[in-house]
């Protein structure tokens, strides 16, 4: 593993000796032989032995940098979600999870670091219609709002329908421009989320033609404003490998464990969960079109609290219950806490000569001069 993480995680022997491979296509000869080496790569992340682990994960990283950073033809999402699917989120989470953290530490937190320049990387990829897979996205986010038994009846009419991306919660009918702010990304989760809950989707669309324009939830909208929320809630953006240098300059064990972020493992579910409860605080709110970004603030202050204060080792399933379950006017009381400390910071120091020059102008204006 040691080996095979060296010759992977080398960029500058590239220039020292050209027609060398190096990255991912140094290995892609062998996994082409050998086809069962990534899912055993990712099941070496479950040993026993830290050190084996340690060497493993850091492997998984060289490769994952190398696609991010050097594929030039586009292939670096295949390979990403392949890693996925032989299950690499679980073992990492775990891992995080685990009381091996400190023996870890440098290969989990630039698995951290790489999950953010990955999640930026589909960001900044613009959503854009004339790309084949781009298109079928959109499609497939239209064509899963009819039911089986809507689909054959409207089949012919569906193409002309006057609010064909507003019904979906798009705020104009060109859907592009509601992606200019989270991209590629935005469009993954809102996929996402319909293809694992398309009854409820289709469900809620169906409730919502029955009321006024002005009441009904833009499902489309407010799954990109979670996403949106999400990407700053996590600071996606500084991703300038401080994550995976941060543990050395670590002082204490609370800080120590500051530094992971598990729950960014699962970004999907966490999208997910998000917009079931902007969904659910849009109703219990009584809220309309005009009031989107009072319940975008409640849902943010939400995700800082649940997400935010949740220590390392708290379950994916714990959070996403907690969001579920989360009280609207505990949540409103929070609100208003915060709106509290802001004036006060904002205002302190106005509000303490207000109050001087209440009691005395002349002392008022002894303390400003």
């Amino acid at each position: 593993m040691s080996i095979l993480g060296a010759i992977v995680s080398q960029p500058h022997a590239r220039s020292s000796q050209p027609g060398s491979d190096f990255g991912f296509r140094a290995l892609k000869p062998s996994i082409s032989v050998y086809p069962s080496f990534l899912e055993k790569l990712v099941s070496r992340l479950s040993s026993a032995d830290h050190l084996l682990c340690a060497n493993a994960l850091q492997l998984i990283n060289g490769l994952m940098r190398d696609a991010l950073t050097n594929d030039q033809e586009g292939e670096w999402s295949k390979f990403i979600k392949k890693l996925q699917d032989l299950g690499v989120i679980k073992a990492v989470y775990n891992l995080m999870q685990s009381t091996a953290l400190q023996d870890l530490a440098q290969p989990l937190l630039e698995f951290q670091y790489l999950t953010k320049v990955m999640l930026r990387k589909w960001r900044r990829l613009p959503l854009e219609t004339d790309k084949s897979d781009h298109r079928r996205a959109l499609n497939a986010l239209y064509s899963s709002s009819f039911s089986e038994k809507a689909q054959g009846e409207e089949k012919g009419s569906r193409k002309n329908h006057p609010e064909r991306w507003r019904r979906l919660g798009f705020q104009s009918e060109d859907p592009v421009g509601d992606f200019e702010n989270v991209g590629f990304l935005g469009m993954m989760d809102v996929t996402d989320f319909v293809r694992k809950y398309v009854d409820q989707y289709q469900k809620l669309l169906l409730e919502q033609s029955a009321k006024s324009a002005e009441q009904r939830v833009p499902i489309a909208r407010a799954s990109l404003s979670v996403t949106e929320i999400l990407y700053d809630h996590f600071e996606v953006e500084k991703c300038d490998d401080e994550d995976a240098q941060r543990y050395v300059a670590l002082e204490s064990r609370s800080n120590f464990e500051r530094a992971f972020r598990p729950l960014l493992l699962h970004w999907s579910r966490l999208h997910t969960a998000g917009l079931n409860a902007f969904l659910r605080l849009w109703k219990a709110t009584g809220a309309e079109v005009e009031d989107f970004e009072k319940v975008e603030e409640l849902v943010r202050i939400l995700i800082e609290q649940v997400v935010g204060q949740a220590p390392r080792i708290k379950d994916i399933h714990e959070v996403e219950e907690e969001l579920a379950e989360f009280e609207y006017q505990r949540l409103r009381q929070l609100q208003m806490e915060l709106l509290e400390l802001t004036y006060e910071d904002a205002w302190g120091r106005h509000l303490r000569y207000a109050s001087l020059s209440i009691r005395s102008p002349r002392q008022f204006a002894t303390d400003s001069a």
